[in-house]
């Protein structure tokens, strides 16, 4: 929902520019849809997840059973004195997310990595669902 201001030009207004620059202009920290991407490599599944802003002591990941649930939270406290004011401002935002893994995933070496606002998170296949690729040498027959 975007708030707006009308000003009927009868009487100025003290708070004009205020409403936009607080309800536009911050990004509120809102983490409804979080963006993932899941790819199938060779050796293993990854999950991208993009959350920019989040400390990574604020992820959270736990695998139960086959299911790998994620979730973080993000938080800020602003204040700015200065000599004729005080301005304060929070935030606050959550995901959480959750995947069915394939049964057979090996969940004991899943490993996760945070990086520049991005979490991978490597979850190996199973030894039998490798990809093998393996040279065969042609003989020549005599």
């Amino acid at each position: 929902m975007e708030m707006s201001r009308r000003n009927s030009g009868f009487l100025p207004s003290f708070l004009s520019g205020f409403d936009e620059e607080l309800f536009n202009n911050r990004q509120n920290m809102k983490f409804s849809k979080v963006a993932v991407n899941i790819m199938e490599r060779d050796e293993d599944y990854l999950v991208e997840m993009a959350i920019p802003g989040i400390k990574k002591e604020d992820i959270h990941i736990e695998l139960d059973g086959n299911k790998l649930s994620i979730r973080g939270e993000a938080k800020e406290a602003k204040e700015i004195n200065e000599e004729n004011y005080t301005h304060r401002e929070f935030s606050y935002g959550e995901f959480r997310r959750s995947f069915t893994l394939p049964k057979d995933v090996d969940g004991q070496n899943i490993e996760a990595d945070y990086k520049d606002g991005v979490l991978n998170i490597s979850v190996p296949k199973p030894e039998a669902k490798k990809k093998i690729v393996k040279k065969i040498e042609v003989k020549s027959s005599k």
